[in-house]
């Protein structure tokens, strides 16, 4: 059985993702919340799936370097790599810190970097399949994340860099752009505009992410997390074999191109 190595796996889209692939991967979780992360890995596992975790800073090489070496320990080596770990953070552009900007680059760009190139690294000229996960963010030009869709945006250039550099092995680079997804990020951006704008003052975290899917989306509906794990499992398998360098937005036709 192939191996896949999903980050951000402790919760949410994450956690969907990884379900989702263990139907066709031995799959390692990686997180930095280590009680979240043994949660969720245990869960697969009770249901018969082939599983194992590692804390990782996606961040950090070091921390990196020891999660491929856990996978390969525990399950074999990875031929497919996932990254879902991303922060993100709603707050006026002319109040965003250089703290808050270097910390979201450093987990939704670095962290991407680190492990797609430790991957590239170990295939060493082998077929592989990566799939990052960016976000409708990166296209819109939104004000109030202008830390967070600009990282995006860097992933999905990255990922064109990463498809060209593995194409002649027949390892593959693929961006996948979630739309609007009721998330522990979407929450938190709910309960924020509740506390500092007058006009959600009122509002629940629920109805203010049903106004953004009724005037972001054409569709009318929001994203699940299976529809985001349904097109990961699809770019990584061969029925994708040749499909590199491109970006898949799963949004409802929030971006069109």
């Amino acid at each position: 059985m192939s191996v896949a190595l999903v980050t951000g796996a402790a919760g949410g889209l994450g956690a969907a993702i990884a379900a989702r692939l263990t139907e066709d991967h031995a799959v390692l979780l990686t997180d930095v919340n280590a009680e979240r992360l043994a949660e969720t890995a245990m869960k697969l596992a009770a249901d018969g799936a082939t599983v194992a975790h590692a804390v990782c800073d996606v961040s950090e090489r070091a921390s990196v370097q020891a999660a491929f070496a856990i996978a390969q320990e525990q399950l074999g080596e990875v031929t497919a790599l996932v990254n879902s770990a991303g922060l993100g953070r709603f707050g006026p552009f002319t109040e965003l810190t250089e703290e808050q900007w270097d910390r979201t680059f450093a987990v939704n760009t670095r962290g991407t970097f680190l492990t797609c190139q430790e991957l590239v690294r170990r295939r060493a000229g082998r077929p592989g399949a990566i799939v990052n996960i960016a976000s409708v963010g990166a296209r819109l030009g939104m004000e109030m994340l202008a830390d967070y869709g600009p990282s995006k945006a860097a992933v999905i250039e990255l990922t064109h860099v990463i498809a060209r550099v593995g194409a002649p092995s027949g390892l593959r680079a693929n961006t996948v752009l979630p739309g609007l997804i009721w998330t522990d990020m979407w929450r938190a951006t709910s309960e924020w505009l509740i506390a500092n704008d007058p006009a959600c003052a009122d509002a629940t975290p629920e109805d203010i992410f049903a106004r953004f899917v009724g005037q972001m989306v054409p569709m009318g509906r929001p994203q699940t997390t299976s529809d985001i794990a349904e097109m990961v499992a699809f770019l990584l398998s061969e029925r994708a074999a040749n499909i590199t360098g491109q970006t898949m937005s799963v949004d409802g036709g929030v971006v069109m191109t």
